[in-house]
């Protein structure tokens, strides 16, 4: 009995109230309209009321209307209000905060499926936000190094390092087609944890193993794999992880491959991933055409001015081999001053193009045998500015193109074409200055015989201060000593240029 007693109020309550709550909107009106309107006119028109009951009737009437009101449709009311303001939130951009609404019927589902996509529509623009930052900061570093113009390899690198961070993975690599030999060869690759990955002992075949498949047929895998798949070496007993590949191609033809790893139990490679990874493939493919198609250009040009600086000498036969022996004689100065590896590598082109621009002089000028006159050295004095603005087009040798322009420059600052001095005068041009110099005083020449290796000397120490800068000249002489000393080890008797004595 006592548990009869228990459990009735209980479901009464579940059935009378609470069910009530819990009803349907459209049942929930037709109720509120039947509360505030039916159930008092039925009471008026069926009820035998006195002018006193009446009133009570009408007090009814209106506490009837009242209690619907508030208890069943204002409740529904401000819920949907409430949704409309933040509605109206959401569009001016205030993703933040939820619909509260205490309602079990169609406007609390409404409320919670609201709620739901505003949360996820926050997660997708917080994923967007993020993703717009990564690909400006991949396309700001990418900019910079071409900019930088470090090379192709390093731009590369900087792309995989990049690629790989903005896809959330742990290794890339970039394999490019040897067309000879068919096979993906790795040019670059790079590792979140800083740790050197080497190229796989074996290159993979084109059509085999999975990078070999993406070259091949020109499309994106996304499957189960380690690094083996992307061409590197994978160390024994390491965990298989997922593998995101996609192929460079230009003009349907292969060229490589770029593949990226993620570690085992990592999420898988979305859809946006996929097309970001397809498009810098893309990019990455025109690139390297781009760049092999300026390799070519340039290439061509090089050889065209190194003709031409051929052809500057083949017009004078006191000048053949000057150049190739400037740019040695730079070279063995540059490697006493102990310049650094930059510089000595540009003294040699430099040397050998120093006198490229002659090629634009008048014959009568440039090959007169006697003095010229203050007009025709005028004229002889563009050479260096000519031969800036040839050497100038190629990306390679810009930096050569200074030391040529400035090669005339005096130390004390009375050379041409910029009357330059001292310091201000860039190295390299200090350097081909004095081995200019020394060539043509070590060289026959129309107006005049070679001169005597002393005097030659004497003339180096003589113009150290005024034209030309002493530490290169004192360089170039301990050169000069060093060889002098070689050559009497040399002819000394006994000796064998074959034995370290004699060496």
């Amino acid at each position: 009995m006592a548990d009869t007693a228990t459990a009735t109020p209980v479901v009464s309550r579940r059935f009378g109230l609470r069910a009530l709550r819990e009803e349907g909107m459209e049942r929930k009106l037709a109720l509120t309209f039947g509360f505030m309107s039916f159930l008092p006119i039925l009471i008026i028109v069926w009820a035998r009321l006195t002018e006193t009951d009446i009133r009570i009737a009408l007090f009814a009437i209106a506490g009837c209307v009242f209690i619907g009101y508030f208890w069943l449709a204002r409740p529904m009311f401000q819920a949907i209000l409430k949704m409309n303001r933040r509605v109206n939130e959401i569009t001016t951009g205030q993703l933040e905060g939820t619909v509260e609404v205490a309602e079990a019927n169609e406007i609390g589902e409404l409320a919670r499926t609201f709620n739901r996509v505003t949360g996820e529509l926050r997660d997708k623009i917080d994923e967007l936000e993020a993703s717009r930052e990564q690909v400006k900061r991949l396309l700001a570093r990418i900019g910079s190094a071409i900019m930088s113009y470090e090379g192709i390899d390093h731009l590369l690198s900087l792309i995989m390092e990049n690629t790989v961070d903005a896809l959330n993975a742990q290794v890339g690599s970039l394999l490019l087609l040897d067309g000879e030999k068919h096979e993906l060869q790795v040019k670059t690759a790079w590792s979140k944890d800083g740790q050197p990955r080497q190229p796989a002992a074996t290159p993979i075949k084109l059509g085999e193993h999975l990078a070999g498949w993406v070259a091949k047929e020109g499309r994106t895998l996304r499957q189960a794999g380690g690094l083996g798949a992307l061409g590197l070496a994978e160390a024994t007993g390491a965990a298989p992880g997922l593998v995101l590949g996609v192929p460079l191609r230009l003009r349907d033809q292969p060229m490589g491959v770029v593949m990226v790893f993620r570690g085992d139990g990592a999420r898988p490679f979305s859809d946006d991933e996929t097309s970001l990874m397809e498009n810098i493939g893309s990019q990455i493919a025109v690139a390297i055409e781009n760049y092999r198609l300026n390799l070519d250009v340039e290439r061509t040009y090089i050889e065209t001015i190194m003709a031409l600086a051929l052809a500057v000498e083949a017009k004078d036969a006191y000048s053949a081999g000057h150049s190739k022996r400037v740019g040695y004689y730079a070279t063995q100065i540059g490697e006493v001053m102990g310049v650094d590896r930059e510089m000595l590598k540009l003294l040699n082109p430099a040397g050998t193009l120093h006198d490229i621009g002659k090629i634009g002089i008048k014959d009568e000028v440039l090959l007169k045998p006697s003095p010229l006159t203050p007009e025709e050295e005028q004229l002889m004095q563009q050479h260096s500015v000519i031969g800036e603005a040839i050497i100038r087009p190629i990306r390679s040798l810009s930096k050569v193109a200074s030391l040529v322009l400035h090669h005339h420059e005096r130390y004390d600052g009375s050379g041409y074409p910029s009357g330059l001095k001292g310091e201000e005068i860039p190295l390299g041009s200090r350097i081909l200055s004095v081995a200019d110099t020394y060539d043509a005083m070590a060289t026959d020449r129309p107006y005049r015989k070679r001169l005597p290796a002393d005097v030659i000397k004497s003339e180096l120490r003589r113009q150290a201060g005024s034209q030309l800068d002493p530490a290169c000249v004192e360089a170039f002489l301990n050169v000069l000593e060093e060889k002098e000393h070689r050559r009497a080890t040399a002819k000394a008797p006994g000796s064998d240029p074959a034995s370290p004595q004699g060496a």
